[in-house]
């Protein structure tokens, strides 16, 4: 069952960040259709110039909520472990860790879901879809840390 356009709690911050980091993968979350990843907190004051507010939040609790469809053609965009970053398998699209568009014919960076923190928990809104970030937005600086997968 698809839950897409209702809030989903998707369990707590402190364990979800732990299993990202334990994993060296974003969390996902199936029903929603979306990837948890974090977000530095070094780079808040540049996400601050690009971000709209409402997912900015989010980004100081530490963690984005992107959704998994490529903006380019809608296919669904695995994270490649080697190289750090999501890439789309359909055209080659990359985007860094926290979804900003790196390379390929993607138009924008992921889009994401708005999400709040709540007594420890992150809830993801998938009624409330963010258009992501313009072409040439690198807020983390990250690079590639391996071979690309696609």
């Amino acid at each position: 069952v698809l839950l897409v356009g209702s809030k989903i709690s998707a369990g707590k911050l402190e364990d979800i960040l732990g299993t990202i980091r334990d994993t060296r993968k974003p969390f996902y979350v199936a029903v929603g259709r979306f990837y948890l990843s974090p977000y530095p907190p070094e780079a808040l004051d540049k996400a601050k110039k690009v971000y709209s507010p409402a997912v900015l939040p989010g980004m100081e609790a530490g963690v984005v909520a992107l959704y998994q469809k490529c903006v380019h053609l809608g296919c669904r965009v695995p994270w490649c472990k080697s190289s750090q970053w999501f890439e789309c398998p359909c055209h080659g699209s990359q985007y860094n860790r926290v979804g900003e568009k790196q390379g390929g014919p993607a138009p924008r960076g992921l889009d994401r879901f708005v999400l709040e923190v709540s007594g420890g928990n992150i809830i993801v809104d998938t009624g409330n879809l963010v258009i992501g970030p313009p072409i040439g937005t690198n807020t983390t600086g990250q690079s590639p840390e391996g071979a690309p997968c696609v």
